[in-house]
């Protein structure tokens, strides 16, 4: 059996890995999350988030796959608020704990 190739990635910026604290609000839900990744057009976030809430925003994620909203986050004792869209996300749970939500942002490039 052949393996599959995999498509090119479309990516025009390096990502790289970087730890930084971020603030995002989804319909009436404020998130914190921490950025696996970013590049000079997107950020890779990570939140934990409660069944109940990983519910609604499930929801709202679905209804709207392309959200739009405004992100909050420092970096070298700067404060940044960008706008920002929903590319995609993936949630799961390990059963007892808090759901784990991924998203990745795209982001206007930064000039």
């Amino acid at each position: 059996m052949r393996e599959k190739e995999l498509p090119e990635e479309k990516r025009r910026f390096e990502r790289l890995d970087v730890d930084l604290p971020v603030i995002y609000k989804i319909g009436r839900y404020t998130l914190t999350g921490t950025t696996v990744n970013v590049s000079n057009e997107g950020l890779f976030v990570e939140s934990s988030i409660s069944a109940k809430t990983a519910s609604r925003v499930f929801k709202i994620l679905c209804k709207n796959p392309k959200y739009r909203l405004e992100m909050e986050y420092s970096y070298q004792d700067r404060a940044y608020v960008r706008d920002a869209e929903v590319k995609h996300f993936h949630m799961d749970s390990s059963g007892s704990g808090p759901y784990r939500l991924k998203i990745g942002f795209w982001i206007p490039p930064m000039e």
